[in-house]
């Protein structure tokens, strides 16, 4: 276990895990960037995905799916991205869900995130993959991407040689929703921090927490 890593701290963060299985948990973070916003996370310390042992996969195909259902059905269909090791803000293995429409997106009338790759990823060298874990062979020659799945297209981005921190999804999200809060939590005002506390609720109580 790694003491100072938040995730590795599984009775601390109790509250906000919603499914778990022997090795993984899925868990609503805290300055979420929609309803539904969750993450399935190891339960064993390690840096990406792309260093999940083979004896994991079936297991965490199993609640990945789980979640990706559980969300389509509660909220909407959900995009999958990682940030790998880089731009990580938790140094510890984590997916994340974002379900692509909730009516907080604009406008309020049905604002859907069609075309992520295109959207927010402009400009970023890429490789279309068929399966997620042909991130390893990424990440064994290049020590870094970033991987993001929507609808039955699988993709890694190519971040060796990118700045730290010149490609944040988050910063990204903020800037293609106008939701311009969500770019930094430490600039939230009172009343987007209030939001996020009830998206988080929201999140919880879907799962029947």
């Amino acid at each position: 276990m790694m003491n100072q890593c938040l995730f590795c701290q599984l009775e601390e963060i109790r509250a906000d895990i919603l499914l778990e299985s022997e090795n993984f948990f899925v868990k609503v973070g805290i300055w979420i960037l929609a309803p539904g916003h969750v993450m399935v996370i190891t339960k064993e310390h390690m840096p990406c995905f792309a260093e999940l042992p083979h004896n994991l996969i079936e297991e965490f195909t199993l609640i990945k799916n789980q979640t990706f259902e559980k969300l389509k059905s509660i909220f909407f269909e959900p995009i999958i991205y990682e940030h790998g090791v880089y731009g990580q803000s938790i140094n510890h293995a984590h997916l994340h869900f974002l379900p692509k429409r909730n009516q907080h997106f604009p406008p309020l009338s049905g604002f859907i995130m069609e075309n992520i790759k295109d959207k927010i990823f402009h400009g970023m060298d890429y490789t279309r993959i068929s399966n997620m874990f042909d991130i390893a062979d990424v990440y064994g020659n290049e020590g870094s991407y970033f991987y993001l799945e929507e609808k039955n297209d699988k993709f890694v981005f190519h971040t060796k040689n990118k700045p730290a921190g010149k490609f944040i999804f988050r910063k990204e999200f903020a800037r293609l929703t106008g939701l311009h809060g969500l770019a930094n939590w430490k600039i939230m005002t009172e009343e987007e921090k209030k939001r996020d506390k009830q998206w988080i609720d929201i999140t919880k109580m879907a799962f029947g927490k």
